[in-house]
């Protein structure tokens, strides 16, 4: 339950990257920046986390999924730079990235290492 949640936050913070992008462009460079910096610093959070319990149970798994994880929180960074420096198509090129990211982790890897740890644990 406590991964779901932090994927739900996950969520939330890519739906105010995706609010800051319909607000008043003026705005839109420092909403941005700002909820993208969150992203970075929840993911690391969660990530870290979930890596832990893998660990913890012994997943088999884990070493694969750690570089999923760096490989993903290398893109976000990329992204985090992109609209910094205001390349405009960054924050929706982010938005659209991670809401197809964390779906598609979430479905197809995350729900394997849900079964695992609810098997061993």
């Amino acid at each position: 339950r406590e991964i779901d949640d932090q994927h739900q936050r996950l969520f939330d913070i890519v739906a105010k990257i995706q609010q800051a992008l319909l607000g008043d462009p003026e705005a839109t460079l420092t909403k941005a920046t700002e909820a993208v910096t969150e992203l970075l610093d929840y993911t690391r959070y969660h990530f870290s986390h979930e890596e832990a319990l893998m660990a913890a149970a012994a997943y088999p798994g884990l070493a694969e999924h750690q570089r999923l994880h760096q490989s993903r929180l290398a893109q976000v960074n990329d992204m985090e730079l992109r609209v910094g420096l205001g390349d405009d198509s960054a924050a929706l090129d982010l938005s659209v990235f991670l809401s197809h990211w964390l779906i598609n982790h979430i479905q197809a890897v995350d729900k394997k290492v849900g079964a695992y740890l609810q098997s061993h644990c």
